[in-house]
């Protein structure tokens, strides 16, 4: 069993690479998510076979040229190193003419080269597909799903282009589809998708032809789609063959440095043991997260006959709290169960349903069960006021723990990343209350509805999670689950300068980042 526990001494990151764009860390889709008739068939040309299966890649984060290479740029490449220039060069010499044209006539040596000499690299044919599907999942172009003539240089006899003509797509990547094929750094194998490794695949470690991807100028639409496969010799020159760069994007201790906020998580790899850490035992306001610790005590009570799941409680006006949830748009006297103010405490986050289970267990009950199964460090300390625009006047429901002083700061509860993920590990494992009601917990917590964090940019993969927020923190915990893997994660991201309760909140976006290159870092 591996075990990697790291506390991680950042270095800090660049803000920008000048002629780059930043492809997030993540996972998403490989290959042709639609089936055609050919698909049924027995016969085949490779272009409708090797494009599939369809299968989820996690990649870590990297730097892609938003422009293919230019005449210019190349010849400065070749008076610096001395390399024989294109063919298609006078005597050596560009053409002034194509100064501001996309590179051609250059093969994988010279393209490998020049990636090289700029202290960059040839892209994977994986980093290649998530670069150009710009974020889009199952889209057959860079800009999505139709096909659209005006947005790609290609199927014409004029020849290269100019990059930078078309818009870019939603990294900010031009020409991802026409004007040049572009030469990437993987082998080709034609059954690789079936064995391929999902985690920063490198392709095959040998092979005749290396993959070009892009599709050209002199393309059809067929062949400008994201997911269509070609392959050149490394020796072939084309003038519908050039060049794109890439460099390894920040590491993660990079990426939290540059960030303008105190970050803290702890990831596990369930299956291996693997382990990868920040600080991992730091007490963390909790925000909304504190609602899996009062969800188990919830269950707890019930499984003990302390409590019932169709009791049913009263809604009175003064139990209505503003922020997340449903039950404050509800009238007075509306009762509602034990089991519907569980389910609606995790899915929609509901304030005021979490607020009538803590009036009927007792805060101090929740500490009680977090110290039954050994949570040292999560304690619920009060009910919630609301949200910070429309706050109760006082607080209420106080544990003797939260009437303490230097645990006021911490706000409706605290705990550590270690023990919200231990809390979910053991909820896996079927180690709270019984395996059923682990089992029950887990099945709740993916309908959880806010996904902005850990499930943000996890296709292919089934997330248990459940998401804090306030004006400067948002926390996310969760379980991970793939087809023959698991993941626990515990986020949390605090001191954030600017209040955006919006999908596009930083502190989100990073916990999304990081999702992704945390499940690439263990496997």
């Amino acid at each position: 069993m591996i075990r990697l526990a790291l506390i991680l001494a950042a270095a800090p990151l660049a803000a920008q690479e000048p002629g780059m764009s930043l492809v997030p860390a993540g996972t998403f889709q490989m290959g042709r998510a639609k089936l055609t008739a050919d698909d049924k068939t027995n016969m085949r040309p490779h272009v409708l076979l090797d494009d599939r299966p369809v299968h989820g890649v996690a990649l870590d984060a990297f730097w892609m040229d938003t422009h293919e290479t230019t005449h210019a740029q190349y010849r400065i490449f070749v008076k610096a190193t001395k390399r024989k220039p294109p063919y298609h060069w006078t005597n050596g010499e560009m053409p002034a003419a194509l100064s501001r044209v996309a590179i051609y006539n250059v093969d994988w040596h010279d393209a490998k080269a020049y990636c090289e000499h700029h202290g960059k690299r040839l892209p994977t044919e994986a980093e290649w597909e998530r670069a150009a599907r710009g974020g889009i999942e199952h889209a057959d172009y860079p800009w999505g799903d139709k096909f659209d003539a005006k947005l790609a240089r290609h199927n014409t006899e004029a020849g290269p282009g100019e990059p930078g003509k078309y818009p870019p797509n939603g990294f900010g990547l031009y020409d991802m589809a026409g004007n040049m094929i572009e030469w990437t750094a993987d082998w080709y194998a034609r059954d690789y998708y079936r064995d391929s490794p999902r985690a920063n695949p490198r392709g095959p470690d040998t092979g005749a032809y290396r993959i070009v991807r892009g599709g050209a100028w002199s393309d059809p639409n067929k062949r400008i789609t994201v997911f269509f496969r070609n392959w050149m010799r490394p020796n072939q020159k084309q003038p519908n063959l050039g060049i794109r760069c890439v460099k390894n994007g920040p590491a993660i201790e990079a990426l939290i440095e540059g960030f303008q906020g105190q970050v803290s998580f702890y990831a596990k790899n369930l299956s291996t043991g693997a382990e990868y850490a920040v600080r991992p035992d730091e007490r963390v306001r909790t925000a909304s997260t504190i609602k899996l610790a009062i969800l188990v005590a919830l269950f707890e009570h019930v499984q003990t006959g302390k409590a019932r799941w169709d009791e049913e409680l009263t809604l009175t006006g003064d139990d209505k709290v503003s922020g997340s949830g449903v039950i404050q748009e509800f009238s007075t006297g509306r009762k509602f169960t034990l089991r519907d103010l569980a389910q609606l405490m995790i899915v929609v986050s509901d304030n005021t349903a979490t607020n009538l289970i803590l009036d009927r267990l007792t805060a101090d009950a929740v500490n009680a069960v977090m110290e039954k199964y050994e949570f040292a460090q999560t304690r619920a300390n009060r009910k919630i006021l609301g949200d910070g625009k429309n706050l109760k006047a006082n607080p209420s429901g106080w544990s003797e723990f939260g009437r303490k002083d230097e645990n006021k700061k911490f706000g409706i509860g605290v705990s550590t990343p270690r023990e919200m993920a231990r809390l979910l590990e053991m909820l896996d494992k079927g180690a709270l209350v019984s395996p059923a009601a682990s089992k029950e917990m887990i099945e709740i917590l993916k309908r959880q509805q806010y996904k902005d964090g850990i499930g943000r940019r996890l296709e292919g993969y089934t997330v248990a999670s459940k998401s804090g927020a306030l004006d400067a923190l948002r926390s996310d915990a969760g379980l991970v689950y793939g087809t023959n893997e698991k993941y626990v994660l515990a986020l949390t991201v605090d001191g954030m300068a600017k209040t955006d309760y919006s999908a596009d909140n930083a502190g989100n976006a990073l916990i999304a980042d990081l999702t992704g290159m945390l499940l690439a870092k263990l496997r």
